[in-house]
């Protein structure tokens, strides 16, 4: 009976050490266990990696708080149930909580070489997989969030429509990018985060906060889009180059078109165990039994394992998941032709022919292209003639 309960006990440890410490804090802990003293040592060297960085941020967030108060908790974890969940099935993990802000990150796999030594796999199967993955989990959490029959019954409340109008909704921006970090500890004896620190880390959280001023969902930087499958690109706008605060190397800049006002809100039904569920991956109710816990485990688990199958395409989604492809059925190939053109002539310094024809696919769609506006405005500024040191991009001052 006590080796039971003692078992159990060890089990839930490890569970809320998995649940703080999350993927990047499986090397902290197995180091930790090493140590003879049974002592927790977070000054122990980082481990240098390649992976793909996201970053996502809830819009009106301070309006939210203010109006919501206690209920602002509630509110942030609702959203995150359809975040980490939409991200965990499409093969990545939830890194950092940050308030309003999410760090998320889908790391290179690893593989043991005969000799002993474990290394990440980076060829170019792989990076167009794990690439796709991550740009349709992002597209999907929009999906999500605009679906959700539980963040949907915040549209109701009435000091929200009075502070942000009647069409506000819950929004969030995106932002994209790949490179290197330093996974490990973070902080000292008293507290410690198994983090990931890096220029790449920071990269992904401008790219966020710059679809505020282009009036998008999600940015992506070309570093990321130049490891996509090309069936993933054909799916990316090209809407700018620029260096984005903090760097001086110019990065191009592409987002997915989306309207997910298009979407309709699900049916609220009741999920294992009781619990209500609407909409979204990863929503789910609270009361499943240990039994369904494991069988939706083990279903995440092949559902993760078809992700990598040679037979899986994730770019295909794009024309076969329903909601992405409502959210995108507005788009017509005039005028992502006309804007291509519009852009050619904007970065070969030909401004007067650019206005021309952005002129032309600004309200080509029925309503204001944001990112078209952006560029004729910046244009206007020096009278549609580039100026003698333009090199294709620009610089993004705002942060």
């Amino acid at each position: 009976m006590e080796t039971a309960m003692l078992e159990k006990t060890i089990i839930k440890i490890g569970g809320l050490l998995a649940l703080g410490f999350g993927e990047a804090g499986a090397e902290i802990i197995a180091g930790n266990m090493k140590n003879a003293d049974g002592g927790v040592n977070a000054m122990i060297d980082g481990k240098k990696l390649q992976a793909i960085f996201g970053f996502c941020d809830i819009r009106n967030f301070t309006d939210a708080t203010e109006i919501l108060k206690e209920k602002v908790m509630i509110f942030v974890n609702q959203i995150a149930e359809i975040v980490h969940g939409t991200v965990d099935a499409f093969s990545g993990c939830a890194n950092k909580n940050i308030g309003d802000a999410f760090l998320l990150v889908w790391k290179f796999p690893e593989i043991e070489r005969d000799n002993g030594v474990r290394e990440q796999l980076i060829d170019t199967a792989t990076m167009n997989r794990l690439a796709d993955l991550a740009l349709v989990s992002f597209v999907k959490i929009i999906a999500g969030i605009n679906k959700s029959s539980v963040l949907a019954e915040y549209r109701e409340i009435p000091e929200l429509i009075h502070r942000l109008g009647t069409g506000w909704k819950v929004k969030m921006g995106f932002g994209l990018h790949v490179g290197w970090a330093i996974e490990g500890a973070i902080g000292s004896e008293y507290k410690i985060d198994a983090s990931y620190l890096s220029p790449n880390v920071n990269m992904a959280s401008r790219l966020e906060a710059a679809t505020k001023q282009y009036g998008v969902y999600i940015l992506i930087s070309n570093e990321l889009y130049d490891i996509m499958s090309p069936q993933a690109q054909m799916n990316c706008r090209q809407i700018d180059r620029a260096t984005v605060k903090g760097s001086q190397v110019p990065l191009g800049l592409y987002t997915v078109d989306l309207d997910p006002g298009r979407l309709s809100v699900a049916q609220r039904v009741m999920g294992i165990g009781g619990g209500m569920r609407g909409g979204g991956m990863g929503g789910g109710g609270l009361g499943a039994d240990r039994l369904n816990k494991l069988r939706m485990r083990q279903q995440r688990a092949l559902q993760k394992q078809k992700m990598w199958s040679s037979r899986t395409s994730i770019s295909a989604m794009f024309e076969t998941d329903p909601d992405i492809v409502t959210m995108r059925e507005h788009l017509t190939k005039e005028f992502m032709n006309t804007f291509r053109r519009g852009f050619s002539h904007y970065q070969a310094g030909e401004w007067y022919r650019a206005r021309e024809i952005f002129l032309k696919s600004q309200y080509m769609l029925g309503v204001e292209d944001v990112p078209t506006t952006v560029l004729l405005n910046f244009m206007d500024g020096y009278d549609y003639i580039a100026p003698p040191e333009w090199r294709g991009y620009r610089e993004l001052v705002e942060k």
